[in-house]
């Protein structure tokens, strides 16, 4: 293989952690993971092509990953993460005995991750942070199943894809709709929809 250019190497290596920070922060569909991947091997393959400092490396990786770690250990120890930026620097100069990195370019890769950072990626997080945790009974009441073994008064239903102990109040087939009203431990309360609206029917006349 001819001999690559630094810059090339260490900007994949830092281009392929960066975006493994961003699927941390910012999970999706998987396609970000798999550019992470794809770039963290791509810049292994030609780092072993040269005469590369591997504890530079290492201190690198080191310095971006606390990016990922700190922050969701204590929110205090987000600061320390700058840190990382820090190791990342010092690691990128010591990568590559000669030529070395270009300075100019790992002052860059140090000023755009920490706006990146700070600007994009936290605030983010501090949303998702601050949602309301669903518990299972929330997402389970009002959700709509589907009567699989007669209830009279107990059967089962399947909802959300899960198999569940049900009771009701009325005799329900299997194949009546249902609407899950609470949970009772390991089993829950139902009442068939078609009744429910009958009986809304019922009260507005």
């Amino acid at each position: 293989m001819p001999n690559v250019d630094p810059n090339i190497v260490y900007l994949t290596l830092v281009f392929g952690l960066w975006i493994g920070v961003s699927a941390t922060y910012l999970p999706g569909t998987g396609v970000k993971e798999f550019l992470a991947v794809a770039a963290l091997i791509a810049s292994v393959v030609m780092m072993s092509t040269m005469p590369t400092n591997w504890v530079a490396v290492l201190v690198i990786v080191v310095g971006v990953l606390s990016f990922i770690i700190m922050p969701f250990l204590k929110e205090q120890l987000l600061l320390l993460s700058i840190g990382g930026l820090i190791l990342q620097g010092v690691g990128a100069w010591f990568m590559f005995d000669e030529p070395r990195v270009s300075l100019l370019l790992i002052v860059l890769t140090i000023g755009i991750p920490l706006l990146y950072h700070r600007y994009v990626l936290m605030p983010v997080f501090e949303r998702v942070r601050q949602q309301p945790v669903l518990n299972e009974d929330d997402l389970l009441i009002g959700a709509r199943g589907r009567v699989t073994s007669a209830i009279n008064p107990t059967g089962t239903i399947n909802v959300r894809g899960e198999t569940w102990t049900a009771t009701s109040e009325r005799p329900l087939k299997p194949g009546d709709d249902v609407v899950v009203l609470e949970r009772d431990g390991l089993q829950v309360i139902v009442e068939g929809v078609k009744h429910k609206r009958a009986s809304s029917n019922g009260r507005k006349d």
